[in-house]
């Protein structure tokens, strides 16, 4: 099968064999390298988890009329990218899927199983969903998301998931994406603070964020920190568990 992928959250796999068990060299973690038409510019970006995997690999315009001109079977595709493109593929009986947003551990692998079988690789899908098993017990510890721009996860978001799989507890109560609330963490400081993207790539934050207010300037200095990988919050597949599995473990070494 030709395949091709016009946004990055799959290309997250690694060139994977040993010399007793030899197998295809895979990107996307789910995909055989030869599967692969092109993958979308950002593949190569910062955010983009295994990066370095997508070397070498053709890269298209999310453009309807680019990705068509290279006849592909299957587009794999998600945010961003032609408003048209759609339309377009399904009129040429060009298969795609569409990923849509996770929350949670459970969304997640529900997702990799949907593009494994897709491709025609249930079996790598189903290993690599089996990751998002992990998760520890609650250790009573709390933490606060927080992000150069001000702003933090709260219930019924991935961060809060991986709070939850590294048994932390999560001090925003609210649900969704919500800016930093300072009245309540004047009141109750959390112990510690999970830190994403500052200085990541091109993002850069306001000099007017509430990251910047000097409550939470207080809050930084007297709270342990720990930082995020943030290429695998950019995406919810699969390698999320082992950021929530590294969280557990700086929680245990603090």
């Amino acid at each position: 099968m030709r395949t091709i992928a016009v946004l990055l959250i799959w290309l997250t796999g690694a060139l994977a064999g040993t010399a007793e068990t030899p197998v295809k060299p895979r990107v996307m973690g789910l995909a055989d390298r030869d599967q692969i038409l092109a993958v979308s510019p950002h593949a190569g970006r910062a955010f983009s988890h295994l990066r370095d995997k997508a070397k070498g690999l053709p890269v298209v315009r999310a453009l309807a009329e680019d990705v068509i001109a290279l006849q592909p079977d299957l587009v794999v595709r998600s945010w961003g990218g032609d408003s048209r493109a759609l339309a377009f593929y399904e009129r040429l009986g060009i298969d795609v899927i569409q990923i849509g947003y996770a929350s949670d551990f459970e969304g997640a692998a529900r997702v990799t199983r949907q593009v494994g079988e897709a491709l025609g690789q249930s079996e790598r899908a189903e290993a690599l969903a089996k990751r998002l098993g992990f998760g520890v017990a609650a250790t009573g510890k709390q933490a606060l998301y927080l992000t150069p721009g001000g702003v933090t996860a709260g219930k019924g978001t991935m961060i809060d998931a991986i709070m939850q799989a590294a048994g932390l507890t999560n001090v925003v109560e609210e649900a969704g994406w919500i800016n930093l609330p300072l009245e309540q963490l004047v009141q109750s400081p959390p112990d510690r603070v999970l830190a994403a993207f500052f200085g990541f790539d091109e993002d850069t934050a306001s000099n007017w964020s509430l990251s910047r207010h000097p409550v939470m300037q207080r809050v930084m200095k007297n709270a342990e920190t720990i930082q995020l990988d943030e290429s695998r919050l950019a995406c919810p597949a699969w390698f999320v568990a082992g950021e929530a599995a590294d969280v557990a473990d700086a929680v245990a070494d603090k």
